[in-house]
C-alpha cells in the first residue's frame, strides 16, 4: 500500500533500504513525525498511534479514514473542470484556490483542496513563510500534462488506505511528539522521522510558525532518553552532519543514500536506533 500525499521528506523510494533495521515488536507502532505514513503503509501493523503537529495534514488523515468517497467525489470534480484549462489558466485557478485555503473550516472540503494543491504545485509547495501560496505548476503536468491524482488507482489507494485504518486498531493525533513519546512503553516501537537541521536553501515550511534550531534537537536527545529508561525500541531517520553524529554518538549509526528530489543529488543520509540488529 502506497501513500496517499505529496510531502517533503517522503521516505516511500527508501524503505527498502532501512526496513532491514525495524524490530520485531509486539506492541503498538508509534509514528510522532506522520508526514507521508509511507513505513506505516508498508508495515501495516495490528495497532497503531500516528501523530503530526500539521493540523492540515491529520485533518487529511481523518477524512482519508472517514470519508475516502467524498474526497474522490471532490477530486473528480476538480479534474472535470481543471483538465480542459489552459495552463496559464490551471495556475490561475490554483492560486485562486490556494489563497482561500487559511480562511476554510477543517472540513473534507479543506482536506481536499490542500492535497490536490499538493499534487499540482511544483514540488510540492504551497506553504511559503508560514502563508500559504501556490507558485507553479508541477512538472509532470506543466510537460506531460500527466494527472496522476486524477486517475483509478489513485482512487483506489485512497480507498485502501482508509480500509486499512478502519480495520485495524489505531488513533490519529494532532499533538505534539513530546505527548506522543509519552504514550510509549515497553514492547513498542517507535519510528521517528523529525525535520532534519542542516543547511539548506529550501525555500518552503513544513509546518507554520516552525522553529528548528539546536534546542529542537537537544529536545528530540532529552525525549528519546525518556525511551530508553522504559527500554521502548526506537528507530530514527537523520542528516548526515557532524553536529548529529555528536549529539547520538553513543546509538548505532548506519548510513544509507538517498536521492532528493529537490537538490537532484544524492546524498547520505542516517539511521540511529537504540538496539543492535
Amino acid at each position: 500500500m502506497k501513500t496517499f500525499i505529496r510531502w517533503q521528506g517522503n521516505k516511500s523510494k527508501h524503505i527498502n533500504k532501512f526496513i532491514q533495521y525495524i524490530p520485531h515488536f509486539t506492541g503498538i507502532y508509534i509514528e510522532p513525525f506522520l508526514g507521508s505514513g509511507a513505513l506505516l503503509l508498508k508495515l501495516q501493523p495490528k495497532k497503531w498511534i500516528i501523530n503530526d503537529i500539521n493540523k492540515d495534514l491529520v485533518n487529511i488523515w481523518k477524512y482519508v479514514k472517514s470519508d475516502p468517497q467524498g474526497i474522490i467525489d471532490i477530486f473528480t470534480e476538480f479534474g472535470t473542470y481543471f483538465k480542459p484549462l489552459s495552463k496559464e489558466d490551471k495556475v490561475k485557478y490554483c492560486k485562486e484556490i490556494t489563497s482561500k485555503i487559511e480562511s476554510m473550516p477543517y472540513d473534507i472540503e479543506r482536506a481536499s483542496v490542500y492535497l490536490l494543491m499538493k499534487f499540482c504545485s511544483y514540488m510540492g509547495h504551497i506553504l511559503h513563510k508560514n502563508t500559504f501560496r501556490f507558485s507553479s505548476l508541477d512538472l509532470n503536468i506543466l510537460i506531460n500534462n500527466n494527472y496522476s491524482f486524477l486517475k483509478e488507482n489513485t482512487y483506489n489507494n485512497i480507498q485502501l488506505v482508509s480500509q486499512f485504518l478502519n480495520n485495524k486498531s489505531g488513533k490519529i493525533f494532532n499533538k505534539t511528539y513530546e505527548k506522543i513519546l509519552d504514550k510509549a512503553k515497553e514492547g513498542d516501537f517507535v519510528f521517528l522521522d523529525p525535520p532534519y537541521i542542516e543547511s539548506h536553501n529550501y525555500k518552503f515550511n513544513y509546518n507554520k510558525d516552525e522553529v528548528l534550531d539546536d534546542s529542537f534537537i537537544q529536545q528530540l536527545f532529552l525525549q528519546i532518553k525518556k525511551l530508553d529508561e522504559r527500554n521502548v525500541k526506537w528507530l530514527m531517520t537523520q542528516a548526515d552532519t557532524q553536529q548529529i553524529k555528536d549529539i547520538f554518538k553513543d546509538y548505532t549509526i548506519k548510513k544509507i543514500e538517498v536521492y532528493r528530489i529537490s537538490s537532484k543529488s544524492y546524498v547520505d543520509e542516517l539511521l540511529i536506533m537504540n538496539y543492535e540488529m
